[in-house]
């Protein structure tokens, strides 16, 4: 996964927006980059989150 971090220069406010592939963070980004020094505009490889499990109440759970 790819996350596209926007800084706005002026106010400090920080947008994160994550895709599943490179062209559409890429054109993503490249749009913001477009719109001048007022945004400072960085494209991250993120790691997959790992999936959670669910926790069933079972024998090995004290109760």
């Amino acid at each position: 996964m790819f996350e596209v971090i926007i800084c706005t220069v002026s106010s400090g406010r920080v947008q994160r927006k994550a895709f599943t592939n490179w062209d559409a963070a890429r054109a993503y980004a490249d749009r913001w980059s477009e719109k001048g020094r007022a945004y400072r505009v960085t494209l991250e490889r993120i790691a997959q989150p790992m999936p959670l499990r669910v926790l069933r109440p079972g024998r090995s759970m004290g109760m």
